[in-house]
C-alpha cells in the first residue's frame, strides 16, 4: 500500500505480516482500559487462571457487566499500583505466566453475520472487552456506545478510519494491509449491531489498497477518499467535511454526520476477533519504531507485556531512549519507564534518542498568536488557556468554544513557549461538562 504521507509512503512498503510477540514471564493488567470505567478485581493472590477468564468486572447501563480478560494462564501474584501508558498510575493485576493457552495457537471456527442478532451483538462485544480506539486518548467502551446509538430514533452510519489520524503512526494502515477481509467482515458486524444505513471506508486517496471498491462483493461497502497529507485529517470533522463535499454524498443515500459511528481498522479487527471468533481482548496489535532500535516492526502483544519485555525480541537498543512517546509524536505522549504495560489503547511505541531531545521547559505567553493561526476550528487556545490556568475571567458562552476543540495538538506544535494548550483546554471541556 502506497501513500502521500511522508511518513507511510517511506517505510509502509517494507511490511509483508505482523508477528506474535514472546509470550512474558509475568505481565500487569490495569484496572482502568477504557474512558470512565474502572474494573473491580474479582481474583485474589494466589488463584490460578487461565487464558481468557475474567479477573476484573465493572458495571455499565442496564445492568450489564463489562469484562477484563487475563491474558495468560498462571498464577494471580497480586493487585498493585502501575503506571499506566496514558501517564496515570492505576492499579493492576499481576499474573505469572504458566499452564496450557486457551486460545493462542488454536484453529477458530468462524461464525456468521447471521448467528448474532442485533443485541447479541452489543452483548458479545461488552462481554468480550472490546473498546472503540478511534481516539486513543480517550478510548470508549465499544458495546456502550453501541447502546447509546441504539436507545434514540435517528438512524446512524458506520465510520471506519483505514489510516492514522497521527502522521507519525502507521499502526491502523499496516492493520489494514494485513487483515482487510477480517475488517470488513467486522465492519458489517458492527453495522448490523447499530442497523447502519450505510457503510463508509475513509481511506488514502492514492493508496493501493482500494481497489477493492470495484468488487462487486464489497457493493455495500462506500470509499471516501481522504488527501491526509495535510494534518488533521482523520477526525469525525474532517472526515465529514470531506464527505459533504466529495462525489460520494450525491451517490449515497445518506449523508454523514458527527453523530455517526467512528471507528478505526484496529477496532475493526477486534470486532471480528470477538464476534466471529468468539475471543475475548487478550491482546493488542502495536507498531514498534525509533531511532534507538536495529528495525521496526509489528507485533501482536499480549496484553499487559511491559515494554521491557517486548525489547529482546526486537534486537535490543542501538542507542539509549531518552524518549518513550506513545501512540504517536502529535496525539500521542511520553513515558519514562520501560516497566509501562501494554494496554488495550496502545497502538505504538516509538523509542527516541537523546538526539531528538527538545526543550521541555515552559515558558510564559509572548503572545504571538501562532496558536490562533494555527487552530483548524479557529479558536484562541491562548485565551482559554489563561482562563483555566491563570483564572482569567471569560464569558460563559466564550469558554464553551472549546468543545469546538477537536484535540489535534497544533496549538502545542507552534507554541514558542511550549504551553500545554491542547491538554489545559481538554482540561476545561471535562471541567464545563462536569
Amino acid at each position: 500500500m502506497k501513500s502521500n504521507n511522508p511518513v507511510v509512503s517511506s517505510i509502509i512498503k517494507n511490511y509483508n505480516t505482523s508477528q506474535k510477540a514472546f509470550l512474558p514471564k509475568i505481565v500487569s493488567i490495569p484496572l482502568t482500559q477504557e474512558r470512565d470505567s474502572s474494573y473491580k478485581c474479582i481474583v485474589k493472590p494466589g488463584d490460578t487462571v487461565k487464558e481468557g477468564d475474567v479477573i476484573a468486572q465493572t458495571e455499565i447501563e442496564k445492568g450489564w457487566t463489562s469484562s477484563l480478560h487475563s491474558s495468560v494462564p498462571g498464577k494471580v501474584i497480586s493487585t498493585e499500583p502501575c503506571f499506566s501508558p496514558n501517564g496515570r498510575q492505576e492499579f493492576a493485576v499481576k499474573i505469572q505466566f504458566g499452564g496450557a493457552l486457551s486460545y493462542l495457537g488454536k484453529i477458530h471456527q468462524e461464525k456468521s453475520t447471521a448467528d448474532y442478532n442485533q443485541v447479541e451483538i452489543a452483548r458479545t462485544l461488552i462481554k468480550n472487552g472490546v473498546i472503540n480506539t478511534f481516539k486513543t486518548a480517550i478510548p470508549e467502551n465499544l458495546g456502550v456506545q453501541i447502546e447509546k446509538i441504539n436507545e434514540g430514533s435517528e438512524t446512524r452510519n458506520l465510520v471506519v478510519r483505514l489510516f492514522d489520524e497521527d502522521p507519525y503512526r502507521i499502526t491502523d494502515s499496516l492493520v489494514t494491509k494485513f487483515y482487510f477481509d477480517e475488517i470488513v467482515k467486522g465492519a458489517r458486524i458492527l453495522a448490523k449491531a447499530i442497523n447502519a444505513k450505510g457503510i463508509v471506508f475513509a481511506i488514502d486517496h492514492k493508496s493501493d489498497s482500494k481497489a477493492w471498491a470495484t468488487n462487486p462483493e464489497y457493493k455495500d461497502i462506500y470509499m471516501l477518499e481522504m488527501k491526509i497529507q495535510r494534518y488533521p485529517c482523520g477526525t469525525p470533522r474532517e472526515i465529514v467535511s470531506a464527505f459533504v463535499r466529495g462525489p460520494l454524498n450525491k451517490l449515497c443515500n445518506f449523508t454523514l454526520t458527527k453523530r455517526d459511528l467512528f471507528t478505526d481498522s484496529s477496532t475493526i479487527y477486534e470486532v471480528y476477533k470477538a464476534a466471529v471468533l468468539s475471543v475475548p481482548c487478550v491482546d493488542r496489535l502495536v507498531h514498534f519504531s525509533g531511532n534507538c532500535l536495529n528495525a521496526s516492526c509489528m507485533l501482536d502483544v499480549k496484553l499487559g507485556t511491559s515494554l521491557r519485555d517486548i525489547i529482546p525480541q526486537i534486537g535490543g537498543f542501538v542507542k539509549e531512549p531518552a524518549h518513550i512517546i506513545i501512540n504517536g509524536m502529535l496525539c500521542g505522549n511520553s513515558v519514562k519507564s520501560l516497566d509501562i504495560p501494554i494496554t488495550k489503547y496502545v497502538k505504538s511505541v516509538e523509542f527516541l534518542s537523546k538526539k531528538r531531545n527538545t526543550d521541555e521547559q515552559i515558558y510564559q505567553c509572548i503572545n504571538c498568536g501562532n496558536c490562533r493561526f494555527a487552530c483548524p476550528v479557529k479558536l484562541s487556545p491562548d485565551i482559554l488557556y489563561n482562563h483555566t490556568v491563570h483564572f482569567k475571567l471569560l464569558r460563559e458562552n466564550y469558554a464553551a468554544s472549546s468543545f469546538a476543540c477537536i484535540e489535534c495538538g497544533l496549538c502545542n506544535t507552534v507554541c514558542p513557549a511550549r504551553l500545554p494548550l491542547c491538554q489545559t483546554i481538554k482540561v476545561l471541556k471535562n471541567k464545563l461538562s462536569e
